[in-house]
């Protein structure tokens, strides 16, 4: 490990942080069309993040991070996706990266990310047919990861296999695998979720962990012993909860002082209707912010005094990851709805945001279906079977 006094620093407090963030709104709006056009948040946007200090919001201490809790990162998640979803989304995966590397990895494979370049960023992605082959010291892994979000802007991946019958996970650098240009769709498309193609990468013993691995020894951070699987995607959510935001923001200054084409002689936002749609999905985003935060809150004082939560705490976690999205999908239809034909052109940030929502919500650990079921399963005592926390 380097020597920590070159690299220990004071952390900001959350004040600071969120006033970074907030000041970042304008030119994120300013940069979103391109960040969607160009499939990639710009270099100067995550440069921006880096130079605030966002990264090392949820990095080990040892090397240079703040280690703060989990929903102070949520929330500059949320304030970055207000301006831009897919910027939240790609600041949300990495500050995520973070966490998992320094809570789940070893010390070892920890120096050969950061030890070097305590600012080197991690991305992920997922594949369930890798092909794994014992070679000298590691292992030599084929295949194609799909979803790998900011990977353009990562020099290291981590990722999960089965290797002789047995869930692992792994990390390695980016520089012995290749970046597949795959990611063509309708939203979200700045956070570059490119596929990864895998051929004959090195993977060293020490960067090989058992699924169920705790971190090197000197993380004990509630932060670093919080469930994986029932607190990170929180940063997901968060996401989707900071984009309706930033929609309803959009529609409530545009509205305001808008007139019917058809004529009439009065504004819009005078309307009694338009005036209960915007109170309902403020209500609604307020909600699910409240709802994340929080949970999250809750966590972490449990994790101050105990090594680890409650089933029912995580089934809890689990349930309110995937209904926050949930609420914030019901907020920007419901304005989207009243927002007129001119908000469908490609123009429009509005629209855009809706894509983002709505494509941002389908992912895999935000599912309502499968998370309600569990939470349903511990409420009445049924066996959840081999459930991930």
């Amino acid at each position: 490990m380097n020597d920590q006094s070159d690299i220990m620093i004071t952390a900001p407090c959350r004040t600071a942080l969120m006033h970074h963030a907030r000041a970042m709104y304008p030119v994120l709006r300013e940069r979103a069309a391109r960040c969607a056009a160009c499939r990639k948040v710009p270099d100067e946007t995550v440069a921006e993040m880096e130079a605030a200090g966002f990264f090392k919001v949820t990095q080990p201490k040892e090397y240079g991070g703040f280690e703060m809790p989990y929903h102070v990162f949520c929330e500059i998640v949320m304030e970055i996706a207000r301006g831009c979803p897919s910027s939240g989304w790609v600041y949300a995966v990495i500050g995520e990266h973070n966490q998992t590397v320094g809570g789940h990895h070893t010390a070892e494979a920890m120096e050969d990310i950061w030890g070097i370049d305590p600012s080197t960023r991690v991305a992920s992605g997922n594949a369930p047919d890798l092909e794994f082959t014992r070679s000298d010291g590691g292992w030599l892994v084929n295949g194609q990861l799909k979803y790998s979000s900011a990977c353009g802007h990562c020099t290291w991946h981590l990722s999960a296999g089965v290797i002789d019958g047995a869930p692992m996970k792994f990390v390695f650098p980016r520089g012995h695998s290749e970046i597949v240009d795959t990611w063509h769709v309708i939203g979200m498309e700045g956070t570059g979720s490119h596929d990864i193609k895998l051929k004959d990468v090195f993977l060293a013993d020490h960067c090989v962990v058992p699924a169920a691995h705790r971190g090197a020894k000197f993380n004990d951070a509630p932060l670093f012993r919080q469930p994986q699987w029932s607190t990170n995607p929180y940063s997901l959510a968060s996401v989707i909860v900071g984009a309706a935001q930033g929609a309803l923001d959009i529609f409530t200054n545009d509205i305001r002082e808008r007139t019917p084409r058809m004529g009439g002689g009065f504004k819009i936002g005078g309307l009694q209707s338009i005036q209960m749609r915007i109170a309902e999905s403020a209500a609604e985003i307020d909600a699910a912010k409240r709802m994340i935060l929080g949970n999250l809150c809750e966590t972490h004082e449990m994790l101050l005094a105990a090594d680890t939560l409650t089933r029912e705490i995580m089934a809890r976690n689990r349930r309110d990851m995937a209904f926050a999205p949930i609420l914030a999908k019901r907020a920007i239809e419901r304005i989207f709805y009243a927002s007129g034909a001119t908000s469908i052109y490609l123009s429009q940030d509005l629209q855009r945001y809706f894509r983002d929502v709505n494509a941002g919500a389908q992912q895999i650990f935000l599912d309502w279906d499968a998370n309600a079921t569990i939470y349903g399963k511990v409420a009445l005592d049924v066996d959840t079977g081999s459930v991930r926390w």
